[in-house]
C-alpha cells in the first residue's frame, strides 16, 4: 500500500513539472519575441527597425513607410546595374518579410 502510495506521488510530482515546464517555455518564446531578457533586441523590435517605424506606431504610418521603402528599394530601379539589382532584391526581400511579420504580430487586415 505504501509503495503505491508513493508511486501516485512521484506521478503527480513529474506531473506538475512537465505542466511548469511547458509554461516556462510559453513565457521564455514570448520574451524573446518582444525581446529577451538578456538585453538583445526580439523579432518584432528588428522588424520595426527595418521598416523605420518607432514602436507604436499606427498601421497607417506602418504601411507609408513600407510603400516608401519599397519604392527606394524596387529591383527595377537598377535595371542597368545587375549588382546594385540583386542588393536591392535581398534588401526588399527584407522589407516585405519585416512587414509582413509586423501585420501579422498585430494582426492588423
Amino acid at each position: 500500500m505504501r509503495s503505491i502510495l508513493i508511486g501516485i506521488i512521484f506521478l503527480a510530482i513529474v506531473y506538475l513539472f512537465l505542466s511548469f515546464r511547458g509554461w516556462i517555455v510559453r513565457v521564455r518564446s514570448s520574451q524573446t519575441e518582444r525581446g529577451g531578457e538578456n538585453g538583445r533586441p526580439g523579432k518584432i523590435t528588428r522588424c520595426i527597425e527595418i521598416l523605420g517605424v518607432k514602436p507604436g506606431a499606427s498601421e497607417e504610418e506602418v504601411t507609408q513607410a513600407y510603400r516608401d521603402l519599397a519604392k527606394v528599394w524596387h529591383p527595377d530601379r537598377f535595371a542597368d546595374n545587375s549588382r546594385l539589382q540583386k542588393k536591392a532584391e535581398e534588401k526588399l526581400k527584407e522589407v516585405n518579410a519585416a512587414y509582413e511579420y509586423v501585420r501579422s504580430f498585430y494582426k492588423w487586415k
